[in-house]
């Protein structure tokens, strides 16, 4: 292996165990901080209807983000087992390297830039009429 591409493997890691980090305390904060003092009192006090609603829709909306953290969980794995296979970096779609600062942003990304984008992008060019 190349000295460059150990350096960029060895980034590429870093990148990953970072945002691994920070997405398991966003997650561990959610789940616990409902765990906490603050859940409990909200059912030591009378609450009407209408309250109630809200603490249902204030409870749902922190499960559906720790359910969105758990899902990123899961692909920042599958980056690392992907990385370990020395796939990692590579666009799917071209199979060009990706570049460092796009993984940054999004280290579980599968795609460059261009082929992202045309996967996104209209099925054809603008001010073309169907």
């Amino acid at each position: 292996m190349t000295s460059a591409k150990a350096k960029r493997d060895q980034l590429l890691k870093e990148i990953i165990m970072e945002k691994k980090r920070k997405l398991w305390n966003e997650l561990r904060g959610e789940l616990f901080g409902k765990l906490g003092e603050e859940y409990h009192t909200q059912f030591e006090i009378a609450l009407d209807d209408a309250e109630r609603g809200l603490a249902d829709l204030l409870e749902d909306t922190g499960l559906s983000i720790a359910d969105i953290r758990r899902q990123e969980l899961t692909l920042m794995e599958e980056a690392e087992r992907r990385l370990s296979e020395g796939t990692y970096g590579v666009c799917d779609e071209c199979g060009l390297e990706i570049d460092t600062e796009r993984m940054k942003v999004a280290p579980y990304t599968r795609y460059c830039i261009k082929c992202q984008e045309r996967s996104e992008g209209p099925p054809y060019p603008p001010g073309t009429k169907m």
